[in-house]
């Protein structure tokens, strides 16, 4: 690969994702989809069983995992860990004197945050709702964006926007809605509706009822969570490529992230389990994480699938491109959905089957949107 020098420090060009052989592709593909897959159905598992132990009486009891702090908290360490280690032979490849990062701890307090309330509503929703209804949810990126369009159309909005996403600039690029949004974010709202409408007329109670309205308000949050955290990452990005001291960090900036992202989410998980020991009983819900075989392999399972696959992530993405990477992981939401049908054994109902049809629908529309664009990129680099 070549190198360059400029300032005194040595960079190296990003990878050409034509570089790799095909086979070598291939291994990050399947590495990527056991990892993820597995850790889907690990956290499906966690939220979903009643695992058994005995209580202070010493009667038989079960417990349902509704800790999102704590499975946030053991995969965070793990992230940390392996992200401060990339980064540092990252830049210890690509820059010969040690460099300072260009993200400023405002924007890191920023995207930290927003991961924080994305992440933490995502484990929440998980609890009240379906884990195929949270794929389906997760997977509409279209609605991330109509989200912030509409808040901005409010003045109010608009100034508080431009001030957490600390975007000063005097040309401001605006997100375009178009009919094919619209299609999208339609089609997953009316999939998850009736999901989810589905699954009420099993419960037997209205508490379970109301429970899953909660769990899709959490989810909303979490989308809008994810809208705003893409376009703080898309500036910050921005002005690192617009700063030649920098040539050459966009390489570093993926692992930089999850380094961000798993200190926050670490720091938060920790004080809040360290709050609920105190005003709470989770001394006795450690208790029962550690003298229960299955459900500790269940949640350190989770927290090695979840992190290896997000490193397996990262590393593709370095690799073979966004668009590349984008393809892959629409077709690991089908996977994600089918084997969580099959392992647990859901019966699908016919407006549950509808449902599936519409957010399938979507993601191969998505796919072939994305090859569309993966052809154009081909025709213009020749």
């Amino acid at each position: 690969m070549e190198k360059k020098e400029k300032n005194g420090e040595k960079y190296e060009k990003e990878i050409n994702p034509q570089e790799d052989s095909s086979f070598t592709k291939m291994i990050y593909i399947i590495l990527l989809y056991v990892f993820y897959l597995f850790g889907g159905l690990y956290n499906e598992r966690l939220t979903k069983t009643e695992y058994e132990y005995i209580d202070e009486n010493n009667k038989k009891n079960v417990l349902r995992f509704k800790y999102p702090t704590i499975s946030l908290c053991f995969p965070s360490i793990l992230s940390f860990c392996i992200s401060s280690f990339m980064l540092r032979k990252m830049k210890n490849k690509y820059f010969t004197s040690e460099i300072e990062s260009p993200i400023s701890l405002r924007d890191k307090s920023i995207i930290g945050i927003l991961h924080i309330i994305s992440s933490f509503t995502a484990q929440t929703a998980l609890i009240y709702l379906d884990f195929i209804v949270k794929t389906i949810g997760k997977s509409c990126k279209s609605a991330s964006i109509m989200f912030i369009y509409f808040l901005n159309t409010i003045p109010f909005c608009n100034k508080l926007l431009k001030q957490l996403l600390n975007n000063n600039t005097k040309e401001e690029k605006k997100e375009k809605i178009l009919m094919k949004d619209v299609i999208k974010v339609l089609m997953t709202t009316t999939s998850v509706i009736l999901f989810n409408l589905s699954s009420n007329n099993n419960k037997s109670n209205n508490n379970d009822q109301s429970n899953s309205y909660f769990g899709i308000i959490v989810l909303l949050i979490s989308l809008f969570s994810d809208g705003l955290l893409s376009l703080k990452e898309s500036m910050i990005k921005t002005n690192i490529i617009s700063d030649k001291k920098y040539e050459g960090y966009n390489n570093l900036l993926s692992w930089e992230y999850m380094n961000i992202f798993s200190f926050f989410t670490f720091m938060f998980s920790f004080s809040q389990i360290i709050s609920n020991l105190y005003f709470r009983n989770y001394i006795q819900i450690f208790k029962i994480i550690f003298t229960n075989k299955i459900l500790l392999r269940d949640l350190i399972s989770y927290a090695i699938f979840d992190v290896m696959g997000q490193s397996i992530l990262y590393i593709f993405l370095g690799k073979y491109g966004p668009l590349a990477l984008s393809m892959v992981t629409s077709v690991r939401k089908i996977l994600s959905i089918s084997i969580s049908i099959l392992y647990f054994g859901k019966s699908i109902s016919f407006p549950q089957g509808i449902s599936l049809f519409l957010a399938t629908s979507i993601i191969f529309w998505e796919i072939y949107e994305k090859g569309n664009k993966k052809e154009i990129k081909k025709e213009k680099n020749k």
